[in-house]
């Protein structure tokens, strides 16, 4: 199978409107790229000012908003924006995210767990109230929300190693997403979480050079392209998934393939961590 008859296997998006955040570099812009190509309308939440307006241009996109997902002021005035100039958008894709930014941001989180986790979390609990016309999100998540977790774990302990923090956001964040879908607060909204395997994605552009070449091909060779991978995310999209259900790439170990869509694993729902 290739990327294309894939994407044709999924069927019409012409009733889309995807807010995508995340979707200036990795499997977010290959995302974006794939939804342009099948015409759907597309509104880009981003940090990076000067890229949004390249990005707007290159790919005829309906609108750019500044969005830091660090800052709670700065979330809280994208959804204004968001809310105030466009109110018939049908998804947001819920990608944006970071690997190796430790300093602690001003939600009092170390940053790789306040970005990916808290600022994703506050951007959910901050939009829904305010939706009226149904809408699903997709939800990013990772393969790494598998991994073992101490349940005594102070996640507002700034010296958690860097890939403790991500780890650490991404199984708050799977567990996040099944509250969300098993609870039903919101009938009009729905919940779909991705994981989009091994890549070669944006999420080590904090590190040193040399990690990010190494890091580049040795994803480049051994897993599945950002094109690829990118497909999860479409995926979720998709008339293809429902509210609750969970995509992964079905290759072994689900670190890279086509996607696959199924329920989420019971060790990825951790109702624990919100008592």
């Amino acid at each position: 199978m290739t990327i294309e008859k894939y994407i044709k296997s999924l069927g019409s998006l012409e009733n889309k409107k995807v807010i995508l955040l995340g979707g200036t570099s990795g499997i977010g812009l290959e995302l974006l790229k794939h939804l342009r190509k099948l015409n759907v309308p597309v509104i880009l939440l981003g940090i990076e000012k000067d890229l949004l307006q390249s990005l707007k241009q290159e790919y005829n996109l309906v609108d750019t908003i500044y969005y830091d997902q660090s800052s709670y002021s700065s979330i809280d005035n994208a959804i204004k924006e968001l809310l105030s100039k466009h109110n018939d958008f049908t998804t947001i894709v819920l990608n944006a995210g970071v690997l190796g930014v430790n300093k602690v941001i001003d939600n009092g989180y170390p940053g790789t767990i306040g970005i990916n986790y808290i600022g994703t979390r506050y951007f959910i609990d901050q939009i829904s109230p305010k939706l009226k016309q149904n809408v699903r999100f997709v939800i990013a998540g990772s393969f790494v929300a598998a991994f073992h977790l101490k349940k005594n774990l102070d996640i507002k302990n700034s010296k958690l190693k860097t890939f403790t923090q991500y780890n650490v956001s991404k199984i708050y964040l799977e567990a996040y997403f099944y509250k969300l879908y098993s609870e039903n607060k919101y009938p009009n909204l729905e919940y779909i979480c991705v994981e989009p395997g091994l890549t070669n994605s944006g999420v080590i552009r904090h590190f040193n050079i040399v990690v990010r070449f190494l890091g580049k091909y040795f994803l480049k060779w051994f897993f599945h392209s950002t094109s690829k991978a990118s497909l999860g995310l479409l995926t979720g999209v998709s008339l293809r998934c429902r509210n609750g259900h969970f995509v992964t790439p079905r290759g072994l170990f689900s670190l890279s393939g086509y996607p696959k869509v199924k329920t989420l694993p019971k060790r990825r729902q951790r109702q624990y961590l919100f008592k």
